[in-house]
């Protein structure tokens, strides 16, 4: 710019020597020369003008590059560590897909030896399943079979009370009959058999103050019942008859007898129901 004006200013310079020679020379146009000068001068001041106006306007261009400029570096220096921090995260990720992966390998071994496992189990489970059927079965049977044994147990108990007591009454019967053929009493106040059959049932029960087991019968003296006089108390069970024990008489009315229970050691205690009869053969 200023290379420019000193140019100009040379060139004005000249310029004026060149007009002082032409006014020198040529006095008659000097009206011309001057209106000439005039022009140049305001050629030279419009020229100044339009170069502060370029010189102005290139400033302010300069300046908004420089701000373009400016711009583009911090959007570079912006975009560098966004760029950095993806390729952070992409690193990232891609431990993450690996640790996933070994992990869906881990629990894929593991579900493969889980469903080993299962498989197993199952197995185990069946064949437990059949062993506890078999064994369930194989127990049915033998709790069937003692089931059996105890009823035949019970049966023959039974058959052997009431066969111990027949013999014990025969044997009694035996030797009191043997006592009668000798002479030794009167067999119609001390006698404990009855000439009879009867057969009645017990109608209640009680203890005394000593503890004997007292029973009342609906049998009485119209049925050939007297004190001393002896019955055999049964009891009905399934079908099976049971001694229970001796029912002795120690008072009686016209239809009811009182008396003492003697249970023989058999472990029952007679109840209302029971069954008394005079013979027990019969």
């Amino acid at each position: 710019m200023h290379t420019i004006t000193k140019i100009l200013v040379v060139a004005a310079a000249v310029a004026g020597i060149a007009l002082s020679s032409l006014t020198i020379a040529f006095a008659i146009n000097n009206r011309a020369v001057l209106t000439d000068y005039d022009r140049l001068l305001s050629a030279n001041a419009a020229l100044q003008a339009r170069e502060q106006e370029a010189a102005a306007s290139a400033s302010a261009q300069a300046d908004l590059l420089r701000q373009e400029q400016d711009a583009l570096r911090q959007q570079i220096s912006d975009n560098q560590s966004e760029l950095l921090r993806l390729r952070g995260e992409g690193a990232e990720l891609r431990r993450d897909k690996l640790t996933a992966g070994q992990q869906v390998t881990t629990l894929q071994n593991q579900i493969s030896q889980l469903n080993e496992t299962n498989r197993m189990l199952t197995e185990l489970s069946d064949r437990f399943a059949g062993e506890v059927t078999e064994l369930r079965g194989t127990e049915l049977a033998l709790r069937q079979n003692e089931i059996d044994l105890l009823d035949r147990i019970s049966d023959l108990q039974s058959n052997n009370e009431a066969l111990t007591a027949t013999v014990r009454g025969l044997r009694e019967q035996i030797a009191r009959m043997e006592n009668d053929e000798g002479g030794t009493g009167d067999t119609l106040a001390g006698s404990p058999d009855i000439t009879t059959f009867v057969t009645g049932m017990i109608m209640e029960t009680g203890r005394d103050e000593s503890g004997a087991t007292l029973a009342r019968v609906d049998l009485g003296s119209q049925d050939g019942l007297a004190r001393g006089k002896r019955l055999f108390i049964i009891r009905n069970e399934g079908g099976n008859r049971r001694l229970v024990g001796h029912f002795n008489v120690q008072s009686t009315d016209l239809q009811f007898a009182e008396g003492v229970v003697d249970t023989l050691g058999l472990g029952l205690t007679p109840q209302r129901g029971d069954i008394v009869v005079s013979d027990i053969r019969r």
